[in-house]
């Protein structure tokens, strides 16, 4: 199962519920269908579409995933806000002040693209 609460089967996608990610799945296909079982419990049951590139999906899946508070506080609560964590990712290796940048006149540019100002 991906991260995005994805199974790829033969070319196409299907949604199962978030709280899945990260566990083994077991597809069972027959005829048409596809049937999706976790711990030998059934999760649900989808229409193999025809073709590749499809989306399958169920929306009571979204609307858990919506209703997890547990989730969404771990997710979006880190005693941050929610400005100001990009600072975060900056290398350590490389000092906040350390730019390499030749100030020059705007004149030189003209000079070297052959523009003249008045």
């Amino acid at each position: 199962m991906n991260k995005d609460c994805t199974v790829c089967f033969e070319g196409n996608s299907y949604i199962v519920p978030h709280t899945l990610v990260g566990h083994d799945l077991v597809l069972r296909v027959k005829d048409a269908s596809m049937r999706v079982f976790a711990d030998d419990r059934l999760v649900v049951t989808y229409a193999i579409p025809e073709g590749k590139g499809h989306l399958a999906q169920d929306k009571r899946f979204y609307e858990a995933l919506k209703e997890d508070r547990e989730m969404n506080r771990r997710k979006c609560s880190r005693g941050k806000s929610g400005k100001g964590r990009a600072r975060c990712t900056i290398s350590p290796l490389k000092p906040l002040c350390d730019l390499d940048v030749d100030v020059r006149s705007p004149h030189v540019y003209d000079y070297l693209t052959g523009e003249v100002r008045p």
